[in-house]
């Protein structure tokens, strides 16, 4: 996955509206970290598991203790996942109208890593909307 730094401008897919990045976090990198507000978590992991702008391929967290190379095979339906994986993202809207755009897998940042995102973006969470036109 790419890096972008939190509150940079949005580049990753071409043609896509004006957004702020947020999540978009690399192993080579250091993110902020803290406790985020349960109603974020929870919002974040169900915005997560509906991303929209679907990718071929997944993207592995690379701070989980089984994101080890050599290669990350995507597992079977029988298998158990030892590694979270994402493969969209997620689009949101804040009241003033800023877009946000995230990876799918920042629910689990959030969740398993202590990923604190920006408070404007957390603002987003609470009260934005869902990006109209991105799908």
């Amino acid at each position: 996955m790419t890096y972008i730094p939190d509150l940079a401008p949005y580049d990753y897919y071409p043609g896509a509206p004006d957004a702020l990045a947020v999540g978009w976090l690399d192993s080579s990198e250091p993110f902020p970290t803290g406790a985020c507000p349960r109603d974020v978590r929870d919002r974040l992991v169900r915005l997560g598991a509906e991303p929209v702008r679907l990718m071929r391929g997944y993207h592995y967290c690379q701070f989980c203790p089984a994101a080890v190379e050599p290669a990350r095979v995507v597992p079977t339906d029988d298998r158990p996942r030892d590694v979270a994986q994402g493969n969209g993202e997620i689009w949101l809207t804040g009241a003033d109208g800023t877009n946000f755009a995230a990876p799918a897998l920042i629910g689990h940042y959030v969740e398993e890593h202590r990923y604190l995102p920006p408070e404007s973006f957390i603002e987003a969470v609470r009260t934005g909307v869902p990006t109209p036109g991105v799908a």
